[in-house]
């Protein structure tokens, strides 16, 4: 599996992961344009993504959002809470609604060949989770925004390659 980081921190959040066979994005928190940017950096073209997998809704995530999965018609996988705090946001009313698929927290799901499951986070979103995935014998985690973590948080990424 490949982890490529194309933006952290306070003024956006951007991270791909492939497989080989699958292309997914964990939030969109910078224009589409820097994404499609930090994908072409890595010869990944922006229309092979399959989905984005979204955090929470506050803008450091979402801020690409709508513009990226429109323009390739990107599903958008998020827990029920976090649809409905994205689909408020005025640049978000746009989307698709059959783009929206909902997850929920300890229930894993499969994208093409990479097993995902969200798991609860502590944060101040409606609600928030972080992933962990598993493909071709690897396992990743990406958790942001913890603020604080606990034995649940440890163990979800316990054994994260």
């Amino acid at each position: 599996m490949i982890l490529y980081s194309i933006a952290s921190g306070s003024s956006g959040n951007c991270t791909y992961v492939g497989s080989g066979r699958t292309n997914l994005l964990v939030d969109a928190g910078i224009s589409a344009k820097r994404i499609e940017n930090g994908l072409n950096e890595i010869d990944v073209k922006p229309d092979t993504i399959q989905g984005i997998l979204i955090t929470h809704e506050h803008s450091d995530h979402v801020t690409g959002l709508s513009v990226l999965a429109r323009r390739y018609n990107i599903p958008i996988y998020a827990t029920s809470g976090t649809i409905r705090e994205i689909k408020s946001l005025s640049s978000a009313q746009d989307i698709p609604d059959e783009l929206f698929l909902p997850v929920r927290p300890n229930e894993p799901f499969r994208i093409n060949d990479i097993t995902i499951e969200p798991f609860s986070t502590s944060h101040d979103a409606a609600e928030p989770v972080c992933y962990t995935m598993q493909a071709n014998g690897y396992k990743l985690g990406i958790a942001t925004d913890l603020g604080m973590y606990d034995d649940y948080i440890v163990s979800k990424l316990d054994a994260s390659d």
